[in-house]
């Protein structure tokens, strides 16, 4: 059995994972797995000759178990989940097969907790979703705030301070195949807006104060919007502090400074989802597969402060930063070092998030990787 299958390897994503578990992690046994054995053969003998490579189509039940029963971990960077991931995600449960990918589609999440948390508890697999840039630095970030206040928190809220870096084709085309399915769909239109839909009991959740897409003042008096990945991160990470028996309510925000600002950035925010949705303005966004230059993905960067308030009234905060452009590079380290972490750290099976599932270990590799986590 090899250490890590990557599926998609090929792909946008998929190849800056495939380059980053080369350069370094060359020592593991790697399978690079998709539909096409030529590309799949050029990309490994470029990166690393003696990893081997597998064919199989996500939509094929008998391909993906064959996968699944390949490796110790899974990297999925097949996208969108709703259409390509079902199948994988089960052959990894039935299997014990420990499992990471890049999904933000809430109501596959949903899905797949549902159906597969119980098969995942059983055969002691850990199906870990949104190990990239949603929703890795919010999930991975309460952690490292949590471990340094070392008491329970009244309330948490993330701030975008410093955010550059380009939406990928396949984040896109993610964007698309959920809001089409909550179109079609009233029960998914409802999970979808459900601030506790990856909750495990949701009426048992707190009540929350305020709505994730507003323009709102922060603590210090500045104004902030919306953060366009805001109704993806905080379903994860409510979905981890419920899973860890904590009950704190979390929100996350844009700071813009001035209310002008805030305003402007709630309808840049909702021209990004109409686009998504309409033909003739999706041409302007990058299609599934593209992705910004080498040149452009070095000038990004991010910045998110997580502003705690603790039980005992005491303030806390904890920023979560790294250099790259956070939807790729940042995203194929996340992305790896989850896998890795995986692959050496023993847990407990289900679905899980990022911060259940890999915890401290996950968070010294993500320092090594390059993010800065600075505690207050």
């Amino acid at each position: 059995m090899t250490d890590i299958l990557l599926f998609g390897a090929t792909g946008f994503a998929g190849r800056l994972t495939a380059a980053h578990l080369a350069a370094h992690h060359g020592d593991l046994e790697v399978v690079l797995a998709g539909r096409d054995a030529d590309r799949l053969t050029k990309l490994r003998d470029e990166l690393n000759p003696a990893w081997d490579v597998a064919v199989g189509d996500s939509r094929s039940a008998a391909d993906m178990r064959a996968l699944a029963r390949r490796a110790r971990v899974v990297i999925n960077c097949v996208g969108p989940y709703s259409l390509h991931g079902a199948e994988l995600v089960h052959a990894c449960a039935e299997a014990g097969t420990d499992y990471v990918d890049l999904c933000g589609e809430a109501p596959f999440i949903r899905r797949t907790i549902d159906a597969h948390h119980r098969t995942a508890q059983e055969s002691g697999a850990r199906i870990v979703h949104s190990c990239g840039f949603d929703s890795v630095p919010s999930d991975m970030g309460v952690f490292a705030l949590l471990r340094h206040a070392g008491e329970e928190m009244e309330r948490v809220t993330m701030v975008v301070e410093k955010l550059r870096g380009g939406l990928s084709g396949g984040t896109i085309d993610s964007m698309r195949a959920v809001s089409a399915e909550a179109h079609r769909d009233r029960v998914v239109a409802r999970l979808l807006h459900n601030p506790y839909t990856l909750s495990p009991v949701p009426a048992e959740e707190p009540w929350l104060e305020g709505k994730d897409f507003e323009v709102t003042r922060l603590d210090d008096g500045r104004w902030a919007g919306p953060f366009f990945m805001s109704m993806f991160n905080t379903r994860v990470v409510r979905r981890s502090n419920s899973l860890r028996g904590q009950r704190f309510t979390y929100h996350e925000r844009w700071a813009t400074g001035s209310r002008v600002r805030a305003w402007a950035l709630a309808g840049v925010t909702a021209a990004l989802f109409l686009a998504s949705q309409k033909p003739a303005l999706r041409r302007l966004l990058p299609a599934a597969g593209e992705g910004p230059s080498e040149k452009q993905r070095a000038k990004g960067h991010f910045s998110f402060t997580h502003h705690g308030v603790g039980r005992s009234g005491r303030r806390y905060s904890c920023t979560v930063a790294a250099d790259g452009d956070p939807g790729y590079d940042v995203t194929a380290m996340m992305l790896s070092e989850a896998a890795v972490t995986l692959l050496h750290h023993d847990g407990a099976g289900g679905v899980l998030t990022p911060a259940t599932a890999l915890g401290a270990p996950y968070l010294d590799a993500l320092q090594a990787g390059g993010m800065r986590f600075s505690c207050r």
